[in-house]
């Protein structure tokens, strides 16, 4: 019996992706081809549309104009917190995004010591979010929906410790190749990793996996509408089969066909 998760009522897990792009319109329609999302947009507070995509009725990620052409076309990603300025107090993050009001709840974004980006959230109605993931486990069986989120930094203990103060992470150590793949867990739930990677001179990142069908299918739709293929597509024994992609506009993405599920 694998254990569930509601990330929308959980402290620490990560319940929203978001897709900051050069032009919203183009960058879901690369997205619907590959993964076949459909979507629908609403009017954002202020100006502009927020654009919904959907995995066969289910929320699987949300796309808008980047706030200034300096930010290159990215994923980002929300972790849920209970009381977002208590939190704020407690921990003084560094923000790159101030504690900002929005009809969901209000949000900051946070710059960890290592450059990468991630947002905190307080949602207004978590109770509500039906049409979202409200059973995170199922997201490691259901294409089209994010499964995992990945951080990519060059001192993986630092980080880890970070983010375990942070959101009250835990993390499982586990040996590859390159060397120590710290495993993300909130509760008995895994929901991502640290790996680490030599950057060089760039800051480190998250990065998200989506798991669908037939990741063979899946990359060759990608690349035919202009993806690059960074890695793969490979076999992960005991995990499944995945590639690392680069989208058109340059921004890193994971696709994965899982062999089990990963508890």
């Amino acid at each position: 019996m694998f254990p569930t998760m509601n990330p929308f009522l959980t402290h620490g897990a990560v319940s929203w992706s978001e897709y900051l792009a050069a032009d919203p319109a183009v960058s879901i329609a690369f997205y619907e081809n590959v993964l076949g999302w459909q979507h629908h947009a609403m009017p954002m507070e202020g100006s502009g549309l927020y654009r919904i995509a959907t995995a066969n009725g289910t929320f699987a990620a949300g796309f808008m104009q980047r706030p200034h052409e300096s930010i290159p076309p990215c994923w980002g990603f929300y972790v849920t917190v209970e009381d977002i300025q208590a939190f704020i107090a407690r921990h003084k993050p560094r923000l790159c995004v101030p504690l900002t009001d929005t009809p969901m709840g209000p949000f900051c974004g946070i710059l960890d010591p290592q450059g990468a980006v991630l947002y905190a959230i307080e949602y207004n109605a978590a109770e509500n979010e039906t049409e979202a993931v409200t059973d995170f486990v199922s997201a490691f069986t259901r294409h089209g929906l994010f499964s995992w989120f990945e951080l990519h930094t060059k001192d993986a203990a630092a980080a880890a410790q970070y983010y375990g103060t942070l959101f009250g992470w835990t993390f499982d150590e586990m040996p590859i190749p390159s060397g120590i793949y710290r495993r993300i867990s909130v509760g008995d739930v895994g929901i991502g990793g640290i790996a680490e990677m030599p950057l060089g001179d760039a800051p480190a990142y998250w990065h998200g996996f989506v798991t669908v069908d037939d990741v063979d299918a899946r990359i060759d739709k990608a690349t035919a509408r202009g993806a690059e293929v960074k890695m793969g597509p490979f076999d992960l024994p005991g995990v499944g089969r995945m590639a690392h992609i680069h989208d058109p506009d340059g921004a890193p993405l994971s696709l994965i066909t899982y062999e089990l599920m990963v508890d």
